[in-house]
């Protein structure tokens, strides 16, 4: 997950009071977004975030289009933030393989003009992480972002982007800062230090992307970070440390400014409809879920959901998610790579079951008598029960594996809305010990070109292409995955038998 921190805005955006009446659902071609706004404020949002999209695209052409519509949720009280994530930010993105989704500050200026930074960074991060089939690293990814989160519009309705909120030099670019954010591969313990980072990461990539001087110094430094070679190594593709330094260390302003329009102008589709009960009552719970910041704790809440509202398969589901990730953190002691089935060597190695998945299968299963239509409750009462075979010791003629399939199927068929239930589909085939059909492996690799910055795919992908002898694009997207730490262990693992 990405989290960004913007200090500065904590005196104000804390003491401005809620603004809005009621919780609305908008939903445009590429974004859906939930906030406590009025009907006009929120159109007028949608349409800033379309007219962004297509900045973004300007600037950062896209290698492939990302299936599936980020979700944001807004709030104007940083402090509802730093309590869902358990960290001092001001907006945290996280590129699930369920859905990508975000929690932003929006909030107004004391002159009441509304600061749109904290969605255009969000946009910015699902952008470079699923628009692009090669992952960056964290401080190219983040001081992108950062760098067009400063995005505003003029009064010519240009967007202008590299203008800082406050004209100041970005304190502390020496050789030894810059060095250290290269190699920086996970989030800071305090938010003064990733506050630091985002500043001085957005220093060091903007004038990769704009600047004539540096033209294709980016690309080559990404070819190296995904080739294996270590993050140390890399960074030798941006030249000579020293200078590249000092070049950011005399800037005025440090980061380039530039000007946008939006041509031809339009106006966005976007369909707002009033937030019911129960999906106002899931915001935070749903967010601090995906984003596993206390598992036990949003399970215990969840519950309480169940009582208050037993009439809502989405409250019912979001328990059984909750319910599920406390039995795979007990099946795997951590986060499992893809959901726990296992790839590198053909076999899922699990330990002693110690937290029954009785209730996440009872909660599933409510949710789906009163909608059994609910994709995400089909997906994962599926991959409960293709877990359970796969813990009986994959009884290859076990009809249930034509039931776990049935139900994921009509979700498979349409994998850039569904990647989860493609990938799913697709290895259950692998875990009965089956050769999966042509068109399994088509809608896994659909479910992977869509959603690029999601590793679980990437990892399930490159491990079927294995399986079919493609061992060369096989090994490049593993290798790909050598500088992630998360993945790491398990690609090397995999690289073992791609040889």
């Amino acid at each position: 997950m990405i989290f960004r921190v913007c200090l500065m805005l904590w005196a104000f955006c804390l003491a401005v009071p809620a603004h809005a009446q009621s919780w609305l659902r908008a939903e445009s071609d590429h974004y859906i977004i939930h906030a406590r706004l009025d009907e006009a404020e929120l159109r007028g949002l949608m349409q800033a975030a379309e007219e962004f999209d297509r900045v973004l695209h300007g600037l950062m052409p896209a290698e492939t289009q990302h299936g599936r519509k980020p979700e944001l949720y807004l709030t104007d009280d940083a402090s509802r933030i730093a309590r869902t994530v358990n960290f001092g930010a001001t907006a945290v993105c996280e590129n699930h393989a369920e859905l990508p989704a975000a929690y932003a500050l929006y909030a107004h200026s004391p002159t009441g003009l509304p600061d749109e930074g904290e969605i255009f960074y969000c946009i910015s991060q699902f952008h470079i992480n699923n628009a692009f089939f090669r992952p960056k690293p964290m401080w190219l990814t983040g001081g992108l972002s950062h760098f067009f989160a400063t995005a505003y519009r003029n009064e010519d309705n240009l967007f202008v982007i590299g203008a800082p909120k406050i004209m100041r030099r970005v304190r502390g670019i020496t050789r030894d800062t810059v060095a250290q954010a290269l190699v920086t591969q996970s989030r800071h313990k305090t938010e003064d230090e990733y506050a630091r980072f985002l500043d001085l990461s957005r220093a060091m990539a903007s004038p990769l992307l704009v600047e004539a001087q540096f033209a294709g110094v980016m690309n080559r430094y990404v070819d190296a970070y995904v080739s294996g070679r270590s993050m140390e190594d890399a960074a030798r593709e941006l030249g000579d440390l020293d200078v590249f330094t000092e070049r950011l260390g005399r800037r005025r302003y440090v980061t380039p400014i530039r000007r946008v329009k939006v041509e031809p102008p339009f106006v966005a589709a976007v369909a707002v409809r009033p937030m019911t009960a129960d999906e106002i009552a899931l915001v935070e719970v749903r967010l601090e879920r995906l984003l596993e910041t206390r598992r036990d704790a949003s399970a215990r809440k969840l519950a309480a959901l169940t009582r208050r509202f037993p009439g809502s398969a989405a409250v019912w589901f979001e328990y059984a998610a909750a319910e599920y990730a406390r039995v795979q953190f007990s099946d795997f002691d951590g986060r499992p790579i893809f959901r726990g089935f296992g790839f590198s060597n053909g076999e899922l190695i699990v330990m002693a079951n110690p937290y029954s998945d009785a209730e996440a299968w009872r909660a599933v299963n409510a949710a789906l008598a009163i909608d059994p239509g609910h994709a995400q409750a089909l997906r994962l009462k599926a991959e409960i029960m293709l877990a359970r075979l796969v813990r009986a010791g994959n009884p290859e003629d076990d009809p249930d594996y034509d039931r776990v399939r049935a139900m994921l199927a009509p979700l498979a068929r349409d994998p850039e809305r569904h990647p989860l239930a493609a990938a799913l589909y697709h290895q259950s085939y692998i875990e009965q010990g089956r050769e999966p059909p042509e068109a399994a492996f088509r809608q896994l690799a659909q479910a992977f070109m869509t959603n690029p910055g999601v590793g679980d795919f990437r990892y399930a992908y490159a491990t079927a292409l294995s399986r079919r002898g493609q061992k060369g694009e096989a090994r490049g997207l593993l290798v790909s995955m050598l500088n992630d730490p998360g993945f790491q262990a398990a690609a090397w693992r995999a690289l073992e038998v791609t040889q």
